[in-house]
């Protein structure tokens, strides 16, 4: 059994930033999908981009 009183326009206007903010997140995860990607293929190590701190300097 439905709702009685059923305004898709008004249900659409109040999902749109819950729908908005999943795509965002989703473009998130594939952006940082694809850079974890080039990187791989390029051979970068995570240990490449962070310098070891020198005993005197802590």
């Amino acid at each position: 059994m439905s709702a009685p009183d059923v305004n898709l326009d008004r249900q659409k206007r109040r999902h749109r930033p819950m729908l908005r903010g999943l795509w965002i997140g989703l473009a998130v995860a594939v952006g940082v999908a694809l850079l974890w990607a080039v990187a791989a293929a390029l051979g970068v190590q995570v240990t490449d981009a962070v310098t070891p701190a020198s005993p005197g300097s802590v």
